[in-house]
């Protein structure tokens, strides 16, 4: 299978939402918070939380809802998804992770496309010189902040406008709002990815500190404390 092919076969798989056995919980104060905590759980009879609760920095203009509820996120919007989200895979500049999760090598020929119009829109891809997407991340960006990192599978289907290209990515130095991603030191990062396993099938909930409550229902033993 072709570099291009196993990047695409990844993004096409589909995994049920509300399985799997690892949480990332992140919460903010409220929803155009600019920054949170993240917290990580395991499955036994109820959500178990392991290591150390995580300062994380989010989108510019907070959250945004998925689907149709009010705020939603679109492209461009420098809000941060909210809802819950698969994490499918994770990349880096190192030719090797020492993660057991699908990997990207991000080298200078990788790129995810944020042009809405094009067919491979919210997707890695292989960036072709003679004919590049309008539009388009550098995943080896000069300012490192792709280091290392994962994606976090908000609009997988690719629905026009909706939003592109949200990871988990290093912190900014000075610590300053991302475009949309969700943010941390690298310590905690690294710590993230190697803890992320495939076959637990790991998911993302990121939502304002109002919203916890409600989801306790769904994923009992998760802290709703900042």
């Amino acid at each position: 299978m072709s570099k291009f092919a196993s990047i695409f076969f990844i993004f096409i798989i589909m995994v049920p939402l509300w399985g799997g056995e690892q949480l990332i919980v992140v919460l903010s104060p409220e929803l155009n918070a600019t920054s949170g905590f993240l917290k990580r759980y395991e499955k036994e009879d109820k959500w178990i939380k392991v290591g150390d609760t995580v300062h994380v920095t989010l989108g510019r203009s907070g959250l945004g809802w998925e689907g149709v509820r009010q705020p939603q996120k679109h492209e461009g919007d420098g809000k941060s998804p909210a809802g819950v989200f698969e994490i499918g895979s994770t990349f880096g500049y190192a030719s090797e992770s020492n993660s057991s999760m699908p990997y990207f090598y991000a080298d200078e020929s990788l790129i995810c496309v944020d042009d809405v119009n094009d067919r491979f829109y919210n997707k890695m891809a292989l960036l072709n010189p003679s004919s590049p997407p309008k539009s388009f991340e550098n995943m080896r960006r000069s300012d490192d902040l792709y280091r290392y990192g994962a994606v976090i599978e908000y609009n997988r289907l690719g629905e026009k406008g909706r939003g592109s290209c949200i990871f988990f990515h290093l912190n900014r130095p000075d610590y300053r709002p991302t475009s949309g991603c969700t943010a941390m030191d690298e310590k905690p990062l690294v710590e993230l990815l190697s803890w992320l396993n495939p076959a637990s099938h790991p998911r993302l909930l990121q939502i304002p500190k109002s919203e916890c409550l409600s989801y306790q229902k769904e994923f009992a033993g998760i802290e709703c404390e900042l």
